[in-house]
């Protein structure tokens, strides 16, 4: 019986450890990629999606961006690059990450696609990419 009841004690608590960090990030942020080649004049751009995010506060448009979370979603677009068959080691893959709002990300996505078109960048959609939290 003490066997029993302690095992479902051990149980509870590591379901409790598991379940916190998620509650930790509260907020959710909205993120972007983009991911350029400079021989190739090509850059690739993702569409807006949500991630979670901690709660601070950078500025009225961004939460703080969680270096963990910057590289988990490159280190993914990177991934996705390769499984399209392209040299990820071309591409300078960046993510904009924690924008408090769909329509600040999306306002941001805008102005570097016209930044990018400026400078003679042929832009590619992305396709399938999804980023998995």
């Amino acid at each position: 019986m003490k066997t029993a009841i302690l095992k479902v004690s051990v149980a509870i608590v590591l379901i409790i450890l598991s379940i916190v960090p998620y509650c930790w990030a509260a907020e959710k942020g909205y993120c972007f990629v983009v991911s350029s080649s400079m021989r190739e004049k090509v850059v690739f751009f993702t569409s807006v999606f949500s991630a979670r995010v901690s709660g601070a506060i950078y500025s009225q448009e961004e939460f703080v961006a969680d270096v963990e979370l910057i590289r988990d979603i490159e280190n993914q677009f990177q991934q996705y690059l390769k499984k399209l068959g392209l040299n990820r080691m071309d591409y300078l893959t960046e993510a904009r990450v924690g924008y408090r709002s769909q329509a600040i990300a999306e306002e941001r996505l805008a102005t570097e696609k016209s930044e990018f078109e400026g400078r003679g960048y042929t832009i590619k959609k992305t396709g399938s990419f999804t980023y998995a939290d």
